[in-house]
């Protein structure tokens, strides 16, 4: 266990990076922008402006987000005392390089090396190719090493790769929930994400009109929702599954989010209330002295932030209307 000097030291540190964050105001003058090339202006006025100027067209903004997560994740492994609390957050894009890796695999192809994080997750990205090369993943973590080896197993007999992305998501969890051990702020934090994909989970398996047996494949594990509210409702209209959750701490994500599905056949407002919870629910940890509480806040406002920027830049790209792209914006942290 780190010493409180060394969390302190730490916690400094996430406060300056704090101050380097967008802005409401920063983020409303690249909604209001007139198009996609002014709002990349706007932004190049700000923290980010080397990495606009480095760009070629509106269109390689994807590559000044992939390098500013890089950036960001790199930072804070080189101060916090506790990097495997870093590893749990940066392990989604392991899982998400393994996903591309392996299809590329089984298809006999080469992974598309633009569907691939080079540089936020945990394992490098060459370490990774090179277990497929060598056909040897005991370096990975175990719950991602036994997803793996399931994998190849049930691809022989079953070549879906839709089973990469349901066996490597549950695997994520389990290493998740492993990692996070007892500390009860991680584990609520998880609790509350593994609850809410599995409620979007849910709405999408019952618009599909799968049947239970698919849909408990496909839930997340460490969510505390109870499995038997998911089985009992799959077959009853959403009201009433609405009304089963208006008591809980998602009420209003369920609600809103259901009406909206039930409206447009999509889960925009859903996904932004999933997104807004998460964001209140660790901003009010972000003061806590000496856990982990601030570094994950960052971690999680630097992610909101590149989805924010992503938003208006996929909206300007398509020229949706401002009020369009200002309803799918998440809130800021600071």
């Amino acid at each position: 266990m780190a010493s409180d000097a060394k969390y302190a030291y730490a916690v400094a540190r996430v406060r300056v990076l704090e101050t380097r964050l967008l802005e409401k105001g920063q983020i409303d003058r690249m909604v209001e922008a007139k198009n996609a090339q002014e709002a990349l202006q706007v932004l190049g006025e700000t923290v980010y402006g080397n990495a606009v100027a480095e760009l070629e067209n509106v269109y390689q903004y994807e590559d000044l987000l992939d390098g500013e997560r890089s950036r960001a994740y790199q930072m804070v492994r080189s101060f916090y005392p506790d990097p495997e609390l870093v590893d749990i957050f940066a392990v989604q894009y392991d899982v998400h390089n393994l996903k591309v890796l392996l299809k590329a695999h089984f298809m006999g192809i080469e992974p598309d090396a633009g569907l691939l994080s080079p540089g936020a997750g945990s394992i490098p990205l060459d370490s990774l190719k090179a277990m497929f090369q060598e056909e040897d993943f005991r370096d990975l973590p175990p719950a991602l090493r036994a997803a793996v080896e399931d994998i190849r197993e049930a691809f022989v007999q079953h070549p879906d790769p839709q089973l990469v992305d349901i066996i490597l998501d549950r695997a994520l969890y389990e290493h998740i929930f492993t990692t996070a051990g007892r500390n009860p702020f991680l584990r609520q934090l998880f609790t509350h994400k593994a609850n809410l994909v599995n409620i979007k989970t849910f709405l999408r398996v019952k618009n599909l009109g799968r049947d239970w047996a698919f849909l408990e494949r496909v839930l997340l594990p460490g969510g505390d929702l109870d499995r038997d509210l998911f089985r009992e409702l799959l077959d009853e209209p959403l009201e009433v599954f609405s009304d089963r959750l208006a008591m809980g701490p998602y009420a209003k994500v369920v609600e809103e989010g259901i009406r909206e599905w039930q409206e447009k056949q999509n889960l925009t407002r859903f996904e932004k209330l999933a997104d807004d919870f998460l964001l209140q629910f660790v901003r009010q940890k972000k003061h806590v002295p000496f856990g982990p509480e601030p570094l994950v806040g960052y971690l999680m406002a630097k992610e909101n932030e590149l989805k924010l920027i992503r938003i208006i830049m996929v909206g300007k790209i398509n020229n949706l209307p401002t009020e369009e792209i200002r309803e799918r914006l998440r809130d800021v942290y600071v």
